[in-house]
């Protein structure tokens, strides 16, 4: 499957709660949908099962232990599809402890998909998370959220420009999280690059 959510300036897609769209929300409103998860089959360093080589077509992981949500293999160029001008609005949702749904999870996306233009707010984890892939960026907003604002792992290399992030007010952790979580050796390394950014 592949996503095509292609907004423009003047009328962005906006992902959001039945509560904002009812006028239920406030400056402190988060978690109120599941948010967004794109999978991909681009490399990853960490598999589950045995026998797995990190960063080869076998190797797969399961989205917060989500059943049947599996990414990762042997294409870094791998196509998940388009978003462009998209909001996504009071997202974030425990699936169990310490398994949490971000604003937007992106697991194993290649640079064949196309996310430029991308607002995420109020999330009750982090904005944007990604596990592995090569997915590149250009104009990302991240506001609200009430962890990481951007957090990579699992042998993340892609490339932002033109970042704003501004934390909540009330809760959040770290506008950065960039785990390697002792894999310094595993392959792929991670290696995520930010440029133009205002925190």
């Amino acid at each position: 499957s592949r996503i095509s959510a292609i907004g423009s300036a003047a009328q962005p897609i906006i992902f959001t709660s039945r509560s904002n769209m009812e006028g239920g929300v406030n400056a402190s409103s988060i978690g109120q949908w599941g948010g967004i998860v794109m999978l991909g089959r681009a490399p990853i360093n960490t598999c589950v099962g045995a026998g797995a080589t990190p960063g080869t077509v076998n190797c797969q992981s399961a989205v917060e232990d989500l059943t049947g949500a599996f990414y990762g293999g042997g294409s870094p160029s791998y196509n998940s599809g388009r978003m462009q001008f998209v909001q996504v609005r009071y997202p974030g949702f425990e699936v169990s402890p310490g398994n949490e749904l971000n604003g937007i999870t992106f697991a194993g996306v290649g640079s064949g998909t196309f996310a430029q233009n991308i607002q995420v707010h109020n999330s009750s984890d982090d904005g944007i998370e990604w596990f592995g892939g090569r997915l590149n960026h250009k104009f990302l907003v991240i506001t609200g959220a009430d962890d990481d604002s951007i957090d990579t792992d699992l042998g993340f290399k892609g490339l932002m420009q033109y970042v704003l992030v501004v934390q909540r007010t009330d809760g959040g952790d770290r506008v950065i999280e960039a785990d390697t979580a002792g894999g310094e050796t595993k392959n792929p390394r991670s290696n995520p690059r930010i440029a133009n950014f205002t925190f």
